[in-house]
């Protein structure tokens, strides 16, 4: 869902992002992404900014964590139309 209006912030305009939401979080064998309708740029990275997995989706895919030691991470979702990052907490 992307909401098109503009807000006025100190005279600059500014496109309202989409609502992105990760579930479920904390993940333990996947996650998903609500929210985008396009094909998206998926990475995860740790608190250090070190990519640990990339990958390209369509739609509400299966994101596997089985990769990803316990911790928190940064899941950075880019699309066409607006780059959003999301904290992601891998757990077990």
């Amino acid at each position: 869902m992307v909401n098109t209006e503009d807000t006025k912030i100190s005279g600059i305009f500014r496109a309202i992002s989409p609502v992105i939401s990760l579930y479920p979080n904390p993940a333990t064998e996947y996650f998903q992404i609500k929210g985008i309708e396009e094909t998206a740029l998926v990475t995860i990275s740790d608190l250090h900014c070190r990519i640990l997995y990339s990958t390209k989706i369509t739609g509400n895919e299966k994101i596997p964590v089985s990769v990803l030691p316990k911790g928190v991470f940064i899941a950075k979702i880019s699309t066409s139309g607006f780059t959003v990052e999301k904290k992601l907490i891998k757990d077990l």
